[in-house]
């Protein structure tokens, strides 16, 4: 097996320090890098992380879904987890899972629990406390990740034209689609026109047929 290659994105020195020292208690675990900016993250991105482990506070005034935009850009294999003091308020954490991160990891969490949700994310789980697996597998969404499987080159979604996309994939009409978003009709059918142009369909149901494979 070979090593999983991990990044550490965190400003506070100390936490990136004790993370890193109990990776390396793991002989499958290769630290590549760690950055202590959003921009320095995104310049190392080259190095290819498997798996990268984000405090989100690194992020200050950009958003978590420009983030990880930027990452599904230039390493569409890499997968996020969020470091966290606390796990977020169950709306949040779903938010966030939308967005596209593979779960949370509490920073006290021992070297073996690390390890253990490191090697679940890179093998394509999801990391998070049951009930939000749960509430997950209620209502499957689309990942990033599934969508590149699927078409190899394909022009990143935005975080809403994901949300709008995997709603069409779960069967809600463009109606159902406005009134969940509080947005108009005629806004549903402008993104979900710009994903069909990417997708390079030309319907729902084309769309539906591609990645129903």
């Amino acid at each position: 097996m070979s090593n999983v290659r991990v990044m550490i994105v965190d400003s506070d020195s100390r936490q990136a320090e004790a993370l890193s020292e109990k990776l390396r208690q793991h002989e499958n675990m290769e630290l590549i890098s760690v950055a202590s900016s959003r921009e320095s993250a995104i310049k190392q991105l080259p190095t290819k992380p498997d798996v990268l482990l984000l405090n989100p506070d690194v992020l200050k005034v950009s958003s978590l879904s420009r983030f990880l935009h930027s990452i599904q850009e230039k390493t569409p294999g890499t997968r996020t987890l969020i470091l966290t003091k606390e796990i977020p308020s169950d709306d949040n954490a779903i938010s966030d899972l939308k967005t596209g991160i593979r779960g949370f990891l509490k920073i006290t969490e021992s070297a073996a629990t690390v390890s253990k949700a490191i090697l679940a994310v890179h093998g394509g789980a999801l990391w998070a406390e049951r009930r939000l697996l749960e509430m997950m597998l209620s209502k499957p969404m689309l990942l990033p990740e599934t969508l590149q499987a699927h078409i190899p080159g394909l022009t990143p979604l935005t975080n809403r034209e994901m949300e709008m996309l995997t709603m069409v994939l779960q069967g809600a009409s463009n109606k159902e689609i406005a009134d969940k978003s509080s947005i108009s009709e005629r806004t549903v059918k402008t993104h979900l026109y710009r994903v069909y142009r990417k997708l390079k369909v030309k319907s729902r149901t084309k769309a539906i047929a591609l990645l129903s494979h």
